[in-house]
């Protein structure tokens, strides 16, 4: 089986779980007696969790040189919460479970990125290609999740957490194996120096800020947006279609991704992204007629897909080799985890004072992002942000 099929089936089994938990966490979180407070509090403090938990195991698979291992772990310890999430009841034991479940189930994601990543770079795989089968298996969940709903009670949410964390373990044992290192002469360095060479650059820290807010600007939808729709009278089977049409532009996307990574760049994917946040969110909280929703829809193929395609290349082009797992999960933990948890926080009494209005702030957002992506593209011009090797500096220093 070649690297890239692989690959496919790695992001086919991976993003099942994620069609079924973006878009029907929150209703099975209500079915549970939460309110928009509780909810909100549950999506945010799962996201603060990464900020850790997820450059410690990229870091750590660093070390090890054996991503695989690592993934496989954090597979099994994700399969482990949905088991536990189909006996929990009440705020206090649905919190802790899902805390675990959202610090180990997306480290996983960065490992698999950088494989691809490097993939991309040493083999000339299509990356966009490859990571689509993840987008077609979120659209399979999410829809047949919404018809799963229109049938039976919000329980079978849990249980289909259990199914697909279940293919994600089976898809995780496809991975390949990293090929050795060559031996550094220089003393290991902590977990903690690695993130603070690489995220100490301040490019690589503005660029990171503005591609994690372009995705912060997904919060409201993300955890309001199913519950939203149903307010506004949309059935379960409608509100999977929406999910699903946002992420078929995103295969077409990144179906065309690899020309398009080469011409427009990493920054100016991000910035597409970010003009294309203020036009969704903005026509969004307007309340529009279906048919132009479904075109709003059809923007989280730039609101998503070119912002994840920017933030990647940029990753995977300004860390060295040494640290790219580590880089990549710095940007998931600020993307999905610090910037995305303080603006899901905040978006809770908002969308219960404003309702689908909070999309408003959303667009703001995406203004302050574009801004910002901007001013990277006057600094950064694709070069390696932190040296290969400290040791080989320093020789290089002492030499002249």
């Amino acid at each position: 089986m070649s690297l890239a099929i692989r690959l496919a089936t790695v992001y086919g089994t991976m993003f099942l779980f994620t069609g079924v938990y973006l878009p029907f966490f929150p209703v099975w979180l209500k079915s549970k007696g939460l309110d928009a407070g509780e909810i909100s509090l549950v999506v945010a403090l799962s996201l603060f969790l990464r900020i850790v938990v997820s450059p410690f195991f990229a870091s750590l698979a660093d070390r090890l040189d054996d991503r695989r291992r690592v993934a496989l772990w954090l597979a099994w310890a994700s399969l482990a919460c949905a088991g536990l999430l189909l006996m929990a009841e009440g705020f206090g034991p649905i919190l802790l479970i899902a805390l675990v479940l959202n610090a180990v189930f997306p480290s996983i994601s960065p490992l698999v990125e950088t494989i691809a990543m490097r993939a991309r770079i040493e083999e000339g795989m299509n990356y966009g290609r490859v990571r689509m089968w993840g987008s077609i298996t979120f659209i399979a969940a999410s829809a047949g999740a919404g018809w799963l709903l229109e049938w039976t009670a919000p329980s079978v949410i849990a249980l289909c957490f259990v199914a697909a964390l279940l293919c994600n373990v089976a898809g995780a044992w496809l991975l390949p194996e990293d090929a050795p290192r060559k031996a550094r002469p220089h003393a290991p360095r902590s977990r903690f120096a690695d993130v603070l060479e690489i995220g100490r650059h301040p490019v690589f820290v503005f660029f990171v800020l503005a591609a994690s807010l372009t995705q912060a600007t997904h919060a409201v939808y993300y955890a309001f947006g199913s519950l939203a729709w149903q307010a506004q009278g949309y059935s379960d089977m409608v509100i999977g279609l929406l999910w699903a049409t946002g992420v078929v532009a995103e295969i077409v996307l990144f179906y065309i991704s690899g020309p398009l990574m080469a011409r427009i760049g990493a920054v100016r994917l991000v910035m597409l992204a970010a003009a294309a946040a203020i036009l969704r969110w903005t026509v969004t909280a307007l309340d529009p007629p279906v048919a132009l929703l479904f075109v709003m829809q059809a923007l989280h193929a730039f609101t998503f897909g070119a912002a994840h395609l920017g933030a990647v290349q940029f990753v995977a082009q300004a860390a060295p080799p040494r640290l790219a797992a580590t880089a990549q999960s710095l940007y998931a933990a600020m993307a999905s985890g610090v910037i995305m948890g303080l603006v899901t926080i905040g978006i809770g009494p908002i969308y219960e004072a404003l309702g689908p209005h909070a999309y408003f702030v959303m667009a703001g957002a995406g203004a302050v992002s574009l801004a910002g992506a901007f001013m990277v593209g006057l600094r950064w011009k694709g070069e390696v942000l932190a040296a290969e090797d400290e040791g080989e500096e320093r020789q290089e220093e002492h030499g002249h």
